[in-house]
C-alpha cells in the first residue's frame, strides 16, 4: 500500500489475515486482492475522474471533488460507522468486511466517464482493474451489485436499489453474506461524507465557478462537521457566508435544456431532507447496533467583517438548531421540521442580506 492506511483498512487487513477460514478459498490473500484493486484504480482512474465529469457530463462544468481523497474519505467514513477506531460495533464477517472495502473503491470510479449513470459502470472498472477480483465471477457480479446500489435507479426504474439485492448473497463455496447491509453502509458512508475539502476553494476564492455549478460548492464549503457519535445521533454542522445568500443560482439544465433557480438555503434544506430520507432508508438494511437514531443538525449564519484592513473575519449573526429524530417515519421525505422555521427561506434571508442583517 503507498498510502497510510485508514482505520477500517487496518482493521481489514488484520481479520483478512487471522480468519482465512471464514473467506470463501481460505488459500487466497483477499487483502493482497483488495490492495491490487486500489493500486490500479488509484493509478490509472482516480487521477482522471475530476475531467472526466467536467468534460464528458451531459452538463459540463466544475464538480465537487470526485478524486483520490473522496474515496479515501468514505472508507474513512464507514470507519465511523462501525465505530473504528474507538468503539467497535463491526458486526460485519471479514468476508463482508472485505466486499465493503472493494465496493466503496469502486463506487464513484465510473465518473471517470461523465456523471450520467456512472453507477452501472463499476462491472467495467472491475474487469479492467480488478486483478484477481475479476476473474472470478461470482464475487465480481456480487460486489458490482453492492458498489451499484449506491445511487441511481433498478432497470425497471425503482429507487429502491438496495431492496433489488437478495437478503442473503450468493454463497461462495462455503460463505454467505449480507448484501444489503454492506450496500447500506457503502451508501450511508458517501451520503455523509460532504464537506468542505471537497469544495472548489480556488474557483470560490476567484469567482470563476460556472453559474450551474456554485450551489454545489457553496453547499460543500459550508459543512463544518459530520459526524456519527456513540448513541446512534448523527450530528451535521453548517457555517453559511451569507454573502451566498444574496441570489439565486441556476441548477444544470435537465433533459429539456430547462435550468430552473434556487436559493442557497433552500438548497441546503433540501440536501437535509435528502439525508435523513437516506438515513432511514439505508437503517432498513443495518442491524439495529449500526442505525442512526436522530439527525441532530445546526446551522450558522456568518457574515465577512472588517476588523482591520486586509484582515476579514467571519462573525455569526444568526443560528438555528434543530432535530430530526427517527420517528418522522419512512419512506416519505418528511419535513415537518421546517415549519418550526419559516424565516429559513431563500427569498426571506436574501432580503435581510441585503439590509446588512439589521433587526
Amino acid at each position: 500500500m503507498t498510502h497510510n492506511l485508514l482505520p477500517l483498512e487496518e482493521y481489514a487487513q488484520r481479520v483478512l489475515n487471522e480468519h482465512r477460514d471464514d473467506l470463501p478459498d481460505r488459500n487466497a490473500d483477499y487483502w493482497t486482492r483488495y490492495t491490487h484493486l486500489l493500486a490500479g484504480l488509484r493509478e490509472h482512474v482516480y487521477p482522471y475522474i475530476n475531467a472526466g465529469l467536467s468534460c464528458l457530463s451531459k452538463s459540463p462544468g466544475i464538480y465537487t471533488d470526485h478524486g483520490p481523497d473522496h474515496f479515501d474519505e468514505v472508507v474513512r467514513y464507514a470507519g465511523f460507522l462501525l465505530g473504528l477506531p474507538k468503539n467497535p460495533k463491526v458486526g460485519l464477517t471479514p468476508y463482508e468486511v472485505y466486499l465493503l472495502l472493494c465496493a466503496i473503491r469502486l463506487h464513484d470510479a465510473g465518473n471517470i466517464d461523465g456523471r450520467e449513470e456512472h453507477e452501472k459502470h463499476v462491472s467495467t472498472m472491475l474487469a479492467m482493474y480488478g486483478g484477481n477480483i475479476g476473474l472470478d465471477q461470482a464475487e465480481a457480479m456480487l460486489i458490482s451489485k453492492i458498489a451499484q446500489a449506491h445511487g441511481g435507479k433498478t432497470l425497471s426504474g425503482d429507487k429502491d436499489t438496495i431492496g433489488q439485492l437478495p437478503m442473503d448473497g450468493i454463497p461462495i463455496a462455503a460463505i454467505t453474506c449480507r448484501p444489503r447491509q454492506v450496500a447500506a453502509l457503502v451508501r450511508f458512508a458517501d451520503e455523509i461524507c460532504e464537506h468542505a475539502s471537497r469544495a472548489g476553494r480556488h474557483h470560490i476564492a476567484a469567482g470563476t465557478l460556472p453559474d450551474h455549478n456554485k450551489l454545489f460548492h457553496y453547499y460543500a464549503s459550508s459543512v463544518r462537521g459530520a459526524v456519527c457519535i456513540p448513541n446512534g445521533c448523527f450530528k451535521l454542522h453548517l457555517a453559511i457566508n451569507t454573502k451566498y445568500l444574496l441570489a439565486s443560482y441556476p441548477l444544470p439544465p435537465d433533459a429539456a435544456g430547462v435550468s430552473a433557480e434556487k436559493y442557497l438555503i433552500d438548497d441546503v434544506l433540501d440536501r437535509i431532507v435528502k439525508l435523513d430520507c437516506e438515513r432511514r432508508y439505508c437503517n432498513q438494511f443495518l442491524d439495529p447496533g449500526l442505525q442512526t437514531n436522530e439527525l441532530d443538525v445546526c446551522i450558522e449564519l456568518m457574515e465577512d467583517r472588517e476588523e482591520r484592513p486586509s484582515i476579514w473575519v467571519l462573525a455569526e449573526v444568526d443560528r438555528y438548531s434543530f432535530r430530526i429524530p427517527a420517528k418522522e417515519g419512512y419512506p416519505g421525505a418528511q419535513d415537518a421540521w421546517r415549519d418550526g422555521m419559516p424565516e429559513l427561506k431563500g427569498l426571506t434571508l436574501a432580503g435581510r442580506a441585503k439590509e446588512g442583517w439589521k433587526k
